[in-house]
């Protein structure tokens, strides 16, 4: 009987990155690094597997009941993989706290998993981009982050009407449904999922649900529409606003205006991210191309991250950007740049008497930080210049019998498709200049 051979079809929802696709996350990483760090942010991490214990407290019950890869260990403990890094930030902050200057600046980039349906922009194994900011409670910090969290999209060439911000306050929706609608917990709760997925339902879903939410006020689906056309010129119109929560926007927006971002960010009740969650200032990003009108990301202020560790009070606020929806954006905009091999250099082995001195030259050069492919093995020189080609080197160095006499290298541009016999320093150099 025939062995059946095992599939090479990856995991549901995972993807493989051939040595191409890492190119290109190693770009998307570095690029969010060097944003983050350019406004004095610490890179941290975490272990991939955390209690179970812990997003039961401190992640959301949807997550928790349907969506988390959890097991028993060999010692009999109930573990999972992450899903988010929020928990182990959380306990991370919590654990030295006292030894932490403050603001704590953080950032990462886990591997996060979810079993979830996989779909556009959304995997079962992603990588998303945490940036929080711990221990300041004026608003200052929301500026930070709003433009933190825009520049990353700058950095990758991302023009300013190709992403819109918008923002909210949790106090908003409180205060509307608590003082405005006159809503019960409860119903406050259920009117928020219905916000929260208002655009991806009917009109006459939406009204609805809202008739049956709260069916003892007939004019609650006008009231809620008034709500949600609010700007911040009319906040006030509002019902149910408090004076403190109107100052609190109008204070936001002035400084956005100061900051530069005011032709980017939108005031939007209708934002409702993390209702359980998030207790301040609340905001999304969206694209704004047609064949990618989704968020991209958000996040926003949350109070006592710490309280399950400390009874030492500490808020926070930060932001998540997912690798797929940062990828998708970038490709739906034309931003991705060419990522060839184009800085590595090739070395054709043209006999094996040369051997010795191709190494002295592929050593010289890599000491200098260039990059080189060394062939190991003598082939037919058309056929190393294919692999070369195929590979994407754009300069060989072909050193034969006279080159090794002359002390010289021929230098073979791919590009140009072009060559010349140079020194080997002179060769170094050139290579380097056109690399810098």
């Amino acid at each position: 009987m025939k062995e059946q051979k095992l599939t090479t079809a990856n995991y549901k929802g995972t993807r493989d990155f051939f040595p191409e696709d890492m190119r290109l996350r190693n770009y998307l990483f570095s690029v969010m690094k060097q944003v983050a760090i350019s406004y004095g942010y610490e890179e941290y991490d975490g272990p991939m597997i955390e209690s179970l214990d812990l997003y039961r407290a401190k992640t959301g019950e949807e997550i928790v009941g349907k969506q988390i890869y959890n097991f028993i260990d060999k010692g009999g403990r109930e573990v999972a993989i992450r899903p988010e890094m929020t928990p182990t930030v959380a306990r991370m902050v919590a654990s030295k706290l006292r030894d932490l200057p403050r603001p704590i600046r953080w950032f990462s980039i886990p591997n996060l998993w979810r079993y979830e349906q996989p779909g556009h922009g959304r995997l079962r194994e992603h990588w998303q981009l945490n940036v929080d900011m711990f221990g300041v409670n004026h608003f200052r910090a929301e500026l930070e982050i709003f433009s933190l969290a825009c520049d990353i999209l700058f950095a990758f060439g991302a023009p300013r009407n190709s992403f819109r911000v918008k923002v909210s306050h949790r106090s908003l929706l409180d205060e509307f449904f608590k003082s405005g609608l006159k809503l019960k917990p409860e119903q406050a709760h259920e009117v928020s999922k219905i916000l929260d997925k208002k655009n991806k339902i009917t009109q006459d879903e939406y009204v609805a649900l809202v008739s049956k939410t709260i069916p003892e006020d007939p004019t609650a689906v006008s009231k809620i529409d008034q709500f949600l056309a609010a700007t911040v010129e009319n906040i006030h119109t509002i019902l149910g606003l408090t004076a403190e929560t109107i100052q609190k926007i109008n204070d936001l927006f002035s400084g956005l205006k100061d900051l530069g971002l005011a032709d980017i960010v939108d005031f939007d009740p209708s934002v409702v991210r993390g209702f359980d969650y998030y207790t301040g200032f609340i905001f999304e990003i969206f694209d704004t191309s047609p064949k990618n009108k989704r968020s991209l990301y958000g996040g926003g202020r949350y109070d006592n991250l710490i309280g399950l560790f400390s009874n030492e009070e500490l808020s926070g606020i930060g932001f998540g950007l997912g690798d797929v929806t940062l990828q998708n954006f970038l490709e739906t905009h034309g931003l991705l740049p060419n990522l060839s091999n184009a800085n590595t250099v090739y070395i054709p082995l043209l006999d094996d008497a040369s051997f010795s001195s191709v190494q002295s030259l592929a050593k010289r050069f890599r000491a200098a930080n260039v990059a080189v492919d060394l062939s190991l093995q003598t082939q037919k020189m058309g056929k190393q210049l294919s692999y070369a080609e195929k590979k994407g080197y754009r300069w060989i160095l072909i050193l034969g019998e006279e080159e090794i006499k002359n002390q010289t290298v021929t230098l073979k541009d791919m590009v140009h498709r072009s060559q010349e016999e140079l020194k080997w320093d002179d060769a170094l150099q050139k290579v380097r200049t056109e690399l810098s």
